[in-house]
């Protein structure tokens, strides 16, 4: 069982690094502050060298167990129990092959929708500020998705800053972790009609000793402008786990 989750793991990222087919015509120009439609990706992926963690960020980076290290009747990896994969995780879209986004752009806001459980998140383009605080007295709760606010740098890049995020969501497949104080940063820049280049970057003071570049990363035009239905359902994921996780057994790391 193990050996199918790392070949379906490396399936993914495969089919996440790999072309896409290029339209017929040849891409025209960029559009002015335009990403409105169905974006195939991450494409040629690579991720940010974590830097070191405070020990705070140690602490509770023992704490997770990912599916990737542990069998999986130990893994508590959110992925796995269907929980949400919060912001910037989710971006990864690696349950899917060839997974996608979607912007819709509104008078005051921009609206993301993604492939994988079919999650959207608000983009304010109001000006309003992000709040500092979450979780304390006075101050709003945390999201899994977080705060997000958006501007455009120049006419072809969107900037999103999102803090708030709710710190049950990962970083990543292994597990890195972020607090409720982290900020995170996206820049998707549309390079032309039909490509667009993505850059992440976290900075989390309480977990990490440096502000880090997470992800880099292209995005193509989806041809056919449509998302296929790619849900984790919990009661399937529980009928998973009775037949075959926890029969296979219940000990700790997978190596």
């Amino acid at each position: 069982m193990l050996l199918l989750a790392v070949l379906a793991f490396s399936s993914v990222a495969f089919a996440q690094n790999r072309e896409v087919p290029k339209m017929p015509n040849p891409p025209g120009p960029a559009p002015k502050r335009d990403l409105n439609g169905a974006w195939v990706g991450p494409l040629k992926a690579v991720a940010g060298e974590i830097p070191p963690m405070t020990p705070a960020g140690q602490a509770r980076f023992k704490l997770n167990k990912p599916e990737r290290e542990y069998t999986l009747a130990a893994t508590n990896d959110p992925f796995q129990s269907c929980d949400p994969l919060g912001i910037p995780r989710n971006i990864l879209n690696h349950p899917v092959i060839n997974g996608g986004m979607w912007f819709a752009q509104l008078p005051s806001r921009i609206v993301m929708m993604y492939q994988y459980q079919r999650v959207w998140r608000d983009i304010w383009m109001d000006g309003r500020e992000l709040p500092k605080k979450v979780d304390a007295r006075g101050a709003p709760d945390s999201r899994f998705y977080g705060y997000s606010v958006g501007h455009w740098d120049g006419d072809n890049t969107l900037v999103i800053d999102t803090t708030g995020v709710d710190d049950r969501t990962w970083l990543d497949d292994t597990g890195h972790p972020h607090s409720t104080d982290m900020h995170v940063q996206e820049r998707y820049t549309r390079l032309d009609q039909y490509n667009v280049q993505l850059t992440v970057t976290v900075d989390d003071p309480k977990f990490y000793t440096k502000p880090f570049e997470w992800l880099k990363a292209s995005y193509y035009w989806m041809v056919k402008q449509d998302f296929e239905e790619t849900f984790c359902v919990p009661s399937e994921s529980n009928e998973y786990m009775q037949s075959l996780g926890r029969p296979a057994g219940i000990g700790g790391s997978a190596k």
